[in-house]
């Protein structure tokens, strides 16, 4: 068995900011910890999550203090951060995106590095989750999981 599984930005956020399904993001990250998984995402979740983080400021829902701890915490977590040296990730992306019909590369890069790693990769995406559900068995969707 694969012991590495990718996230990405919507299951990370929910580790850091509290949203309806936040218990069972951290049930699953709980989980992966116990069993020794190791975590990888590219590193552009990073500026997604801090994009995320800026409209909620934005919105008045966070202050710019709770954002900063929260992105703190994205950037020390157990994540392992894959950087594209070179254009092979990125590449796979733009074929991804292109034959997924998804509207950018940025969930793509989540769809490559996982299948790189021949590993699952875990969502709370929606728009995501509708295009792949049926098309790449690897890709999980956050509510179908039942802690233990």
């Amino acid at each position: 068995m694969n012991n590495v599984v990718v996230v990405d930005t919507s299951i990370v956020f929910k580790w850091v900011i509290d949203e309806s399904d936040s218990s069972t993001a951290l049930a699953l990250l709980t989980e992966w910890i116990s069993r020794g998984l190791e975590i990888h995402a590219p590193a552009l979740i990073v500026y997604e999550v801090t994009n995320a983080l800026h409209q909620r400021v934005r919105r008045g829902e966070l202050s710019l203090a709770e954002a900063e701890k929260a992105l703190a915490k994205v950037e020390n977590s157990e994540i392992l951060f894959h950087f594209s040296q070179g254009s092979t990730l990125s590449s796979r992306a733009l074929v991804l995106a292109n034959y997924y019909n998804l509207p950018a590369t940025y969930d793509a890069h989540y769809l490559a590095l996982a299948e790189r790693e021949g590993c699952e990769l875990w969502t709370a995406d929606m728009r995501l989750w509708r295009v792949i559900k049926d098309k790449l068995p690897w890709v999980r969707w956050l509510s179908d999981y039942h802690p233990r």
